[in-house]
């Protein structure tokens, strides 16, 4: 008798659960089917395969310059043994193809950088591997630095893999797969996001998969879609926080952060981090949404 009921649409089925008359066996079966149906809607998440450098590509070593001043595309290049990082500092410039050092484009704000089908190794550095304005990821391998992937303002992660933060002993790093501490324009779709670091003696380790932090501009217009959220249950506090806190300088009303069909991984201690999947997020700020987000064996995830 569920058959039917079963190849319903995610909405379909959802909605016909909840109607009047229908029993709570039923309606929990009906329930759990859209919770499987919509975390297997991501798969398969981005990894080994389907990021960094494409298999097969036969890479020659960099010559240009480590700094970058002029329009240009690099392509199919290892320029891990010519730069300590790639110096974005003009506008439209394309890394593809390419196992390179961290990039930075923090200089000014009317430069901006496209990274696709790139490795990109950001090393023993104490801030973002990917780090800067107005930047797109598309299918890139992210390791090395305190962060992965530091946001300033206008970016764009799609289809990539942000893992293994730097975080050394003797050191109090807070790691972030991605972060922004302010910034507007921002968008994170289909990712996998994994903060790896453990608690290190000095109290180093994970703050968690994805940070928004009002504490040099507010945060606004962030648009988080259809992420896994990779559970680290003894390093990480929360796997998201949510861009409010009264006690930053511009954490009171972050505005336009639209959470929505995210899956979260439980982990050994069934939370996704040490205390649970998110906080800090404010769901009467103006535009805020929270909706259709998922633990990975089932179930709804809360905002709080």
């Amino acid at each position: 008798m569920l058959l039917p009921f079963l190849a319903l649409s995610p909405a379909s089925a959802e909605s016909w659960a909840d109607q009047p008359g229908v029993s709570a066996t039923v309606a929990t079966a009906a329930r759990s089917t859209v919770d499987r149906q919509t975390v297997n809607r991501a798969r398969p998440w981005p990894g080994a395969k389907s990021t960094g450098v494409p298999a097969g590509t036969r890479l020659r070593p960099y010559t240009g310059p480590c700094t970058i001043t002029r329009t240009q595309t690099i392509d199919g290049v290892d320029a891990t043994g010519r730069c300590d990082a790639i110096l974005v500092r003009a506008a439209n410039v394309v890394i593809s193809n390419s196992l390179v050092p961290r990039i930075d484009a923090t200089e000014d704000g009317s430069n901006s950088v496209t990274v696709r089908r790139s490795t990109v190794r950001g090393g023993d550095w104490s801030d973002g591997a990917i780090w800067g304005y107005n930047i797109v990821a598309r299918r890139v391998n992210v390791t090395g630095g305190q962060h992965s992937f530091h946001c300033a303002g206008g970016c764009t992660l799609v289809n990539s893999w942000l893992h293994a933060q730097y975080n050394p002993d003797g050191q109090s790093y807070h790691n972030n797969a991605f972060i922004s501490n302010g910034g507007s324009r921002m968008r994170i779709h289909h990712n996998r996001l994994a903060c790896t670091a453990q608690v290190n003696e000095t109290n180093g380790g994970c703050t968690a998969d994805l940070s928004l932090f009002g504490d040099f501009d507010p945060i606004r217009n962030v648009t988080i879609t259809n992420n896994l959220f990779v559970a680290n249950p003894t390093g990480i506090s929360y796997c998201l926080y949510g861009g409010y806190d009264p006690n930053k300088p511009y954490g009171e009303d972050p505005t336009g952060i639209v959470v929505k069909d995210n899956v979260f991984q439980r982990g050994a201690n069934r939370k996704c981090g040490v205390w649970g999947p998110v906080t800090s997020f404010h769901p009467r700020g103006t535009g805020n949404t929270w909706q259709g987000n998922r633990w990975d064996g089932g179930g709804v995830v809360h905002s709080g």
